[in-house]
């Protein structure tokens, strides 16, 4: 039996009629998405999800559970997020996580902590400028003394001692690949399979008795109250230009003399230094550094779980992991790292650099041009909890392997905020995807939310870069995308940017998830393969939108609008002159895949400038593939009212 012939139908512009009326009281991208989709005789309701088609779990984040009916609110969403990291205040961020990670089922529990965005800023705007460094110290020995001890304690107080020492081992492997497993034979594959699929089951027996949040806003109340003293005590640095040793002397050892020094023999870990360049090593609860090029050279005790505090407020410092759960991590606990001012170079493990691992982990850094390196579940990683990692200034590069740069785990979220600079992310490289590829490797980052497929729902992963001329590189899974009942999210407000994957990357969403990637602003180059720019396989939405720009984007299957096995995807170009390449046009540029019972959505769509095709595409037109719901337009934004001035 041959083959049936693809069909490919171009009409004219002038079908179907625009209304101006509608044109002018929405966005460009709500205006091209509905406008399209009737003229595919589709609603924007049918890009949806029938909850009939999974099981419920109880950790099913309400949010992800609110917008899989309602996909196309991702844009909203992802606006919500950008308008928080504006504010350039990390408590502020850190309370709309902690509010959008509920259960969709926690009805039960009274939350820990819900601030209003207003209360936050109300607080923050008071300037304590008569508190002195005794008054920072105390604050923060009452949190890593009493708050953060108890915060863990009712988190995890319906546990047993075997299973709170299986969260960071058993369940840690969950997360985490080796390298030798690329060599493993077909019956160590198997058994290592089978090992993960047993501890998912144990974890999901007991897992929702722990509460996370009772350590998430533990971390939020000490950012809220230790800030402020912070600025005071920086203002109060800068003020006796250079002369900051007469706080204390040089060295990260204060003479057993000084005031200080009998504060600090009653707190274990505890380390101040002054201007000098010190150095700290071990498992540290504690340091305050009030400048100077300084060593780092930390390390964790999982077993023992403890909040950490280190505030640096000036140099070039070097931030070294000698363990996992170092710099800016909150294992079991709380992690705050903050810094101040001066190129710096952090050096992680793995939970490193702004992970939360069943706790709160924040990496801070004001300014210089600094240098991330991590492995696995680093910069902006949240499993069980938060992880932050907000610069706001400097040419920067993010590198990591696996689980990085805006990582969201079972009830996590990770979230990498970047506020200047052309900076340049990262992520793969050193573990292969040994089901698919031999010579590719897996990224899960740069805004990746992922689950335990079947059993246990995923969590929130968003990398949001406010200025620069920005690189983004990767290979599986990454750049806005999302795995299993998830949210990845990728926002870059501004620069010509580059975003370079292989597979299953830049606005893509695989197996009853959501994943979407917002550029506003620059000349753009996409580059990659397949299910990517804008690809939803499996009831699931993947969305990319470009909102201004003259665009270049390259992919050869399954991308550019496409949707597969009951999913949707989008690619919304809103302006510029666009070149669009594809290899394949049998399912590319608005391809919705027939497969199963009620089909695909595919929607490609272009408004305005002047644009160039390979494939199915058309400069000033409309057209349809050969499926259902799949199409594509090209047509100019506004929509100009020719009839003005005439009589």
């Amino acid at each position: 039996m041959k083959s049936s012939p693809r069909v490919l139908l171009v009409i004219a512009l002038s079908l179907p009629t625009i209304s101006l009326a509608d044109s002018a009281s929405v966005s460009p991208e709500q205006f091209g998405i509905q406008h399209l989709m009737e003229y595919l005789n589709l609603r924007p309701q049918d890009i949806s999800y029938r909850s009939d088609y999974t099981e419920p779990d109880s950790f099913r984040i309400k949010l992800v559970a609110d917008l899989m009916p309602s996909q196309l609110k991702m844009i909203d969403y992802s606006a919500t997020i950008r308008s928080a990291c504006v504010k350039r205040q990390p408590e502020v961020v850190a309370g709309l996580l902690f509010n959008d990670l509920r259960g969709e089922y926690q009805t039960s529990r009274t939350r820990a902590y819900q601030p209003s965005a207003d209360e936050m800023q109300r607080r923050y705007d008071l300037y304590y400028s008569n508190y002195q460094m005794n008054e920072l110290l105390s604050r923060a020995a009452t949190y890593l003394n009493v708050v953060f001890p108890r915060s863990t304690q009712m988190a995890l107080t319906g546990l047993t001692p075997k299973q709170k020492k299986f969260l960071t081992n058993e369940f840690k492997e969950l997360l985490v690949t080796h390298e030798e497993e690329e060599f493993f034979t077909i019956e160590q594959s198997d058994s290592a399979e089978k090992a993960e699929e047993q501890w998912t089951d144990t974890f999901a027996v007991f897992g929702t008795a722990i509460d996370k949040d009772p350590i998430m806003a533990a971390g939020i109340d000490c950012l809220r109250e230790l800030l402020p003293q912070i600025a005071a005590l920086q203002k109060l640095v800068d003020s006796l230009k250079g002369n900051a040793d007469r706080l204390l002397k040089t060295g990260a050892v204060v003479p057993s003399r000084d005031a200080v020094s009998n504060f600090l023999g009653k707190q274990p870990g505890w380390k101040i230094g002054g201007i000098g360049r010190d150095y700290y090593s071990g498992d540290c609860r504690f340091i305050l550094d009030l400048g100077g090029d300084d060593l780092y050279d930390l390390s964790y005790d999982p077993a023992n779980p403890h909040g950490v505090i280190i505030i640096d407020l000036g140099g070039n410092d070097v931030y070294r992991s000698r363990t996992d759960f170092t710099l800016g991590s909150g294992c079991l606990s709380v992690g705050l790292l903050l810094d101040y001012g001066g190129d710096d170079i952090y050096q992680g493990k793995s939970f490193a650099l702004g992970s939360g691992f069943f706790g709160f982990g924040l990496l801070y850094d004001a300014a210089g041009n600094d240098r991330y390196d991590g492995d696995t579940h680093v910069q902006a990683a949240g499993s069980f909890g938060i992880g932050l990692l907000i610069d706001e200034a400097g040419r920067d590069i993010y590198n990591a392997a696996l689980n990085a740069q805006g990582f969201g785990f079972v009830e996590g979220a990770g979230v990498l905020y970047d506020f200047d600079g052309s900076d340049s992310y990262y992520a793969g490289g050193r573990y292969k995807d040994v089901l698919r590829y031999e010579d590719h490797y897996l990224s899960f980052s740069q805004g990746f939310g992922t689950g335990m497929r079947p059993q246990i729902s995923g969590g929130i992963g968003a990398l949001v870069d406010l200025k620069g001329n920005d690189q983004y590189f990767s290979d599986i899974f990454a750049q806005g995308t999302s795995y299993w009942w998830s949210l990845g999210i990728l926002i870059d407000s501004s620069g010509n940017d580059s975003y370079q994957s292989y597979q299953y990357a830049q606005g893509n969403a695989t197996h009853m998830t959501l994943g979407i990637l917002v550029d506003d602003y620059g000349n753009d180059v996409y580059f990659g393969k397949g299910l990517m720019q804008g690809c939803g396989h499996d009831y699931a939405c993947g969305i990319l939108l470009d909102r201004h720009g003259n665009d270049t984007y390259t992919a050869y299957d399954l991308s550019q609008g496409a949707g597969s096995a009951n999913g949707a995807g989008l690619l919304v170009d809103c302006g510029g002159d666009d070149r669009y390449f594809v290899k394949n046009p049998a399912n590319t540029q608005g391809y919705g895949n027939p497969r199963r019972d009620f089909g695909s959505i595919g929607l490609f769509i272009d408004l305005g400038g002047s644009d160039q095709y390979s494939g199915n595409g058309h400069d000033s037109l409309y057209w349809r593939t050969n499926s259902q719901w799949g199409g594509g337009m090209d047509i100019q934004w506004p929509i100009i009212d020719t009839t003005k001035g005439k009589k």
